[in-house]
């Protein structure tokens, strides 16, 4: 599962993934990031060479001023009777009249998936029936499966009318790569046909006013319709740490720790009551320092965080030098579990559910999911046990603060190449499918089947009225009824939420109320370095860079915890330091300023 999967999926959480949010209600502040991706990993750029390489003096700026055409479609009426919640921001129902007459069939490389026949699917016979667009779909594999297979069929030259890849997790276009294909003549920019055609996105850059600068290229160009996917809970999921209440109570506390210290006397007390219990445990995959940064400095997002003009790389903190020395004593003391550095979830899982009672007391983790099995229906509730740790202050009552990552809920929804000869068909296609009944239909399937508008008394995720509920059939349905999260759709934060549930089914309610928490402690939102347009140079070499910084990160930490490295020695600190030196921190931070300051 995606950490950015829509309420598609709704029995599991959203995580993640990434985008991911502010505000309960509408857009909020988020609305600053939504659209600037997580920094980029490796990408590769078939037969790319020179334009986008250069610097932002070399671009050469497309003629097309953004606004500057007149509508030449309009939107279809709305539909009666949908309950929408109160201070609903979002795609509305609408009625749907087909614009294409079926003489063309346009090529869409797509995602293959277990169980999905695109040509027979539901969905793509919905959209077939309410545009009139007809669609031969190919597809290559996700993530690093299918990328040598993107990357052949745009060296060949032999394009598809269209890419309908997804987001980043699945192998989806970045940004570096939208901006030096589209410069290379291979993606068409869409800014006059989006000004023509887009009413459905044209709305969703009035209710989000920083969207279409987020992704438009330095060129000046829009190389993308994209995908909105808000995530909520998935703004903190990084830091989010939770308590097994049994057994905090065991040890004899009503209350949450207000104070680091109080934390840390929390865990002394759980372990002296059940020798058994690791008092603080996890897996390898989130290291167990969320909270206890929290408590000395604001982490950011990737470990990246903005002092003004500064961009600061936050594991060369003084601050996180203190955090190291209370995780080391925390491990020395047996107090969080060594094994946390090394195992993965299935053995965390292992821990937590175990049979007579749960082995760890407090563990770091995004969601339920990735701490206990649910089984919705056969009377285990053991993930019901963990509720969210709340932030505590750290030395001399510092306030906590919780990195409030604003850049979840953005994906790449349909490209357009250079060889497609009606581009404002397509346009019109993947706009339609920004509405909100096209949005609910790829998630869940046909209205009236698997789904319909909720009756008045239900409640959704964030506990006002529903928007829409799922119907039995839905439990059951074929895996061909639906699309996964590879195309454009609008699954804004009130659509997510507006999602009837019940907690005997469903985490969501008890995620969105763990956002709710950590949100009173969010990272101002000054500090938020939101990763820009990227050269593909600069993508290519901030992906090495990262790649080695994350595994400087992970090995360097862990033997800090573990004792092989003594953050208190001054010598062993300084051994730290220079291995992200040698990593490369340095180069790695200049990139990130330099994009930064040709955003600016």
């Amino acid at each position: 599962m995606s950490s950015h999967e829509s309420a598609a999926r709704p029995t599991m959480p959203s995580e993640a993934s990434p985008p991911h949010t502010t505000s309960p209600r509408g857009f909020g502040r988020r609305s600053l990031l939504l659209g600037l991706g997580a920094l980029p990993a490796t990408i590769s750029l078939a037969g790319c060479s020179g334009g986008a390489g250069g610097t932002d003096s070399d671009v050469a700026m497309v003629e097309y001023e953004q606004g500057s055409s007149a509508l030449k479609a309009e939107l279809g009426p709305e539909i009666d009777g949908v309950p929408y919640p109160e201070g609903y921001v979002g795609p509305r129902a609408r009625e749907l009249e087909p614009f294409g007459d079926g003489s063309t069939t346009f090529t869409v490389l797509t995602r293959s998936e277990n169980g999905l026949d695109l040509a027979t699917n539901g969905h793509s016979e919905y959209l077939e029936e309410k545009t009139g667009v007809r669609i031969e779909y190919s597809t290559v594999p996700q993530g690093e499966e299918g990328s040598p297979k993107v990357n052949a069929i745009i060296s060949s030259g032999d394009l598809p009318d269209a890419f309908m890849l997804g987001p980043e997790w699945m192998g989806g276009f970045t940004k570096a790569q939208l901006y030096a294909y589209g410069e290379q003549g291979l993606f068409q920019p869409l800014d006059q046909l989006i000004d023509e055609y887009a009413l459905e996105l044209q709305q969703l850059f009035e209710q989000n006013p920083d969207l279409r600068a987020a992704w438009t290229a330095p060129n000046g160009a829009m190389y993308a319709i994209p995908a909105v996917n808000q995530c909520y809970h998935c703004a903190s999921s990084d830091t989010r740490t939770w308590v097994h209440t049994p057994s905090m109570e065991a040890a004899g506390w009503s209350e949450h720790p207000k104070t680091l210290e109080e934390f840390e006397q929390m865990l002394r007390d759980m372990k002296a009551k059940d020798p058994e219990l690791r008092p603080f445990s996890g897996d390898s995959g989130m290291l167990p320092f969320g909270l206890i940064a929290a408590a000395f400095m604001d982490f950011g997002i990737q470990r990246i965080r903005r002092d003004g003009e500064t961009i600061v790389y936050t594991p060369l903190d003084e601050p996180f030098r203190q955090v190291m020395e209370v995780v080391a004593r925390l491990t020395a003391d047996g107090l969080i579990d060594r094994n946390t550095f090394s195992q993965n979830n299935d053995q965390l899982k292992r821990l937590t559910m175990n049979e007579e009672k749960s082995l760890v007391g407090v563990v770091q983790a995004p969601h339920h999911w990735a701490i206990a099995n649910i089984d919705f229906g056969d009377g285990n509730d053991r993930w019901k046990e963990f509720v969210p740790l709340t932030p505590f202050t750290g030395p001399g009552g510092k306030a906590p603060i919780v990195p409030w990552n604003e850049s979840h809920g953005d994906a790449v929804g349909l490209v357009i190449s250079s060889t497609c000869d009606d581009p404002a068909t397509l346009v019109r296609w993947a706009d339609a499918q920004l509405g909100l009944l096209p949005s609910l239909d790829r998630s869940m399937g046909a209205q009236g089947v698997f789904w319909d508008w909720a009756d008045g008394t239900q409640l959704g995720i964030d506990g006002r009225t529903a928007l829409y509920a799922k119907m039995p059939a839905e439990e059951d349905k074929p895996d061909n009824a639906a699309w996964p999260e590879f195309s454009p759709h609008n699954s804004s934060l009130d659509v997510r939420h507006g999602e009837a549930v019940d907690e005997s089914t469903s985490i969501e309610p008890a995620l969105f109320r763990a956002g709710q928490l950590y949100e009173a402690f969010r990272s101002p939102i000054e500090s938020i370095y939101a990763s820009p347009f990227f050269t593909s140079a600069q993508s290519a070499e901030i992906g090495e860079l990262r790649t080695n910084l994350d595994t400087t990160y992970a090995q360097l930490t862990t033997q800090m915890a573990l004792g092989d490295l003594d953050p208190t020695d001054d010598s062993h600190w300084e051994q730290y330091v220079t291995a992200f030196t040698n990593a490369g921190v340095e180069r790695y931070l200049e990139v990130l300023t330099e994009a930064d300051a040709a955003r600016r």
